[in-house]
């Protein structure tokens, strides 16, 4: 550490301190707020494979790392046992594959927007009966607004995420620190080291 804190002071200590605050965007509301955003798209893939992608812009989320409300989301919507929409869909022969979620990339979840999508692997049946399929997700979205958050279902994610991070494997140093590096830019410090992945309060509102 006294080694790594000497080369960082070397290296950055000439850089000055214009004493500004970070920038923020969080005025620029609804970037896809346009009729293109709100359309089908239709495009022919290179490869030989049918694919639904539903993309919805939301608000943004970052502020609630602590809640993670889309990692909720996107687990029960990616579940894969009974009553779920992968089931249903396999059993009409439609689907192949589904997963949802959000990347928590730059680009999928920032101070402006959050990205929400849900994309389904069809097969050649599926792809004709896409719109029935866009059908069940909605329903299935409609069911899980009308229950509300399950706190059991909550509590269960946060121990898997709990054990995954308490039993992961050593990762790069280099990879580490720079996952670091970007957490330090969006966590309270308390939360650097577990904040991209832990689930530390249950706020059924948010």
């Amino acid at each position: 550490l006294d080694t790594l804190e000497k080369w960082v002071t070397e290296i950055f200590s000439e850089i000055p301190n214009n004493g500004l605050p970070k920038p923020c965007f969080g005025h620029l509301t609804q970037p896809f707020d346009t009729p293109e955003f709100h359309k089908l798209y239709r495009v022919i893939p290179i490869r030989k494979v049918h694919s639904l992608s539903i993309t919805w812009a939301l608000p943004p989320q970052e502020q609630y790392y602590r809640v993670k409300p889309l990692h909720y989301i996107s687990w029960l919507v990616g579940h894969e046992g009974k009553g779920s929409v992968l089931s249903f869909l396999r059993k009409k022969f439609w689907a192949l594959a589904l997963y949802g979620g959000n990347g928590e990339t730059g680009f999928e979840q920032n101070s402006t927007y959050s990205i929400f999508s849900i994309s389904v692997t069809l097969t050649d049946e599926g792809y004709k009966h896409f719109y029935e399929v866009a059908h069940v997700v909605f329903q299935y979205l409609k069911m899980l607004q009308k229950r509300g958050p399950d706190k059991r279902i909550w509590e269960e994610i946060q121990k898997i995420e709990a054990n995954e991070f308490h039993y992961q494997e050593q990762t790069d140093p280099v990879d580490y620190v720079e996952s670091l590096c970007e957490n330090m830019q969006l966590f309270q410090k308390e939360d650097f080291l577990t904040g991209d992945q832990l689930l530390f309060e249950y706020k059924p509102e948010v």
